[in-house]
């Protein structure tokens, strides 16, 4: 079925923008690239778990169909019901561990706030199709350029409200901890490395694009949002005593830098957007293949910091590889994490924007304690009476995973020109 997917998405129509089809064609390739190791990593928990449910590989199929989908959107429509397919499955994912009370309130607190959030989605659009007639990107890029009607801004605001909590930015974040730390690590996998890919493509063509003339207004926006992001994920992160949990503010935080590339309006900006773009998703997808290794053996999750300790003395392999992708993420030299951070800071001192680049430097400063905080805790910390036995019988998916991605870290770090120059051919493309 993937294979037919991808056949029936890769053919050209005639009513998408040439420059439009070829950017999605390449993020298309990403998510798919991604999908294919979540799913590799997933199956290995799925199995060991006994979750023999027929629903999750269903909603697994309609998750890929709907992001595959948003990769190609070029109406308010095609977008709507994309978007809502995949808040379906994903409200159904959220409560999967239906004998855990953390699983159940996170999917009723992630379906009553998806529900309100559709609900401003749907009305942004109605706003400007009954005042416009018009759900096509093109039509609207075209309107947007000789027309001054407040409505078209009023309907674009509450679009821009939406998308912001769909990827989980400040102040619309609360929802995404909850869900990461109620769900079980396989589903926390597939929210963190698969939707926030094709958002951020979305995002990149409605906001550079159709509402490029609204800039003044939305880069305001973003900035205030990107900012709130960092802070309070980096903030946040430090007083966490959950993993999952801390992993989900350092998310917000990681979203509030890619927002940053969008709030910048340019060329630049956007190569060092689909640049970080491509970096998190890789060290997300080396993380969570890490942590299912780990406790693919483990009857439960260690859910809280202190289980992890002494976890250096009982596998060693582990632990390099999983400090070296800890190092990465927080953006320390010369890792892949580091160049993905500097090139949205050079993005942010080129439009002058001096004193919130120090303001994020400072604060991604602060943001490495916490990660520093867990390789200490896998270390040196011996006190705790439930300590991890990281150890694994049989082959496992999970480890061409974590190969592969370390290699590709590595690679990264060595050669970091290559894929700044395949993300500046595709900014170039939409400018």
């Amino acid at each position: 079925m993937l294979v037919l997917l991808i056949f029936l998405f890769s053919t050209d129509f005639d009513s998408v923008n040439l420059s439009l089809y070829f950017f999605s064609q390449h993020f298309q390739f990403l998510l798919l690239f991604s999908s294919v190791f979540v799913v590799l990593a997933t199956r290995d928990f799925v199995v060991a778990r006994k979750i023999a449910k027929f629903e999750y590989d269903i909603l697994l199929l309609f998750t890929v169909l709907s992001v595959i989908c948003l990769c190609f959107v070029d109406d308010f429509l095609l977008f709507y019901l994309a978007i809502e397919l995949q808040s379906l499955c994903f409200y159904v994912f959220a409560t999967l561990n239906r004998s855990s009370e953390f699983s159940t309130e996170a999917g009723l607190k992630y379906f009553v706030f998806g529900a309100i959030i559709s609900c401003f989605l749907l009305f942004g659009f109605a706003v400007i199709y009954f005042t416009f007639g018009l759900v096509s990107f093109e039509s609207l890029m075209s309107l947007v350029q000789v027309t001054s009607d407040p409505s078209l801004l009023f309907g674009f605001l509450f679009i821009l409200i939406a998308l912001l909590f769909k990827v989980g930015a400040a102040p619309f974040h609360s929802w995404l901890c909850d869900v990461y730390d109620g769900a079980i690590i396989s589903v926390t996998f597939l929210f963190a490395a698969v939707p926030k890919i094709v958002l951020f493509n979305v995002m990149i063509k409605l906001f550079l694009l159709v509402f490029n003339d609204f800039s003044i207004v939305w880069s305001q926006f973003f900035m205030f949002a990107s900012v709130l992001s960092i802070v309070i994920g980096s903030i946040s992160a430090i007083y966490q005593k959950r993993l999952k949990r801390l992993f989900a503010y350092s998310t917000v935080s990681h979203t509030g830098f890619i927002l940053l590339g969008i709030a910048c309006v340019s060329v630049d900006s956007t190569s060092s957007l689909i640049f970080y773009v491509v970096i998190y998703s890789a060290l997300t997808i080396l993380l969570f293949s890490l942590l299912i290794f780990s406790i693919i053996t483990q009857k439960n999750f260690p859910a809280f910091i202190a289980n992890w300790t002494s976890a250096g003395l009982r596998n060693y392999v582990f632990v390099i590889s999983f400090t070296l992708a800890l190092f990465s993420i927080s953006g320390i030299p010369p890792l892949a994490g580091f160049f993905s951070k500097l090139m949205i800071l050079l993005s942010l001192i080129a439009k002058q924007h001096y004193i919130t680049s120090l303001v994020i430097v400072i604060v991604s400063s602060i943001a490495s304690f916490y990660y520093i905080r867990l390789i200490k805790t896998f270390f040196f910390v011996k006190t705790s009476k439930i300590n991890l036995w990281i150890s694994s019988t049989k082959r496992q998916n999970g480890e061409f995973n974590i190969g592969l991605f370390f290699f590709l870290n590595i690679a990264f770090c060595l050669y970091p020109e290559l894929l700044s120059l395949i993300s500046s051919t595709l900014s170039l493309v939409l400018f």
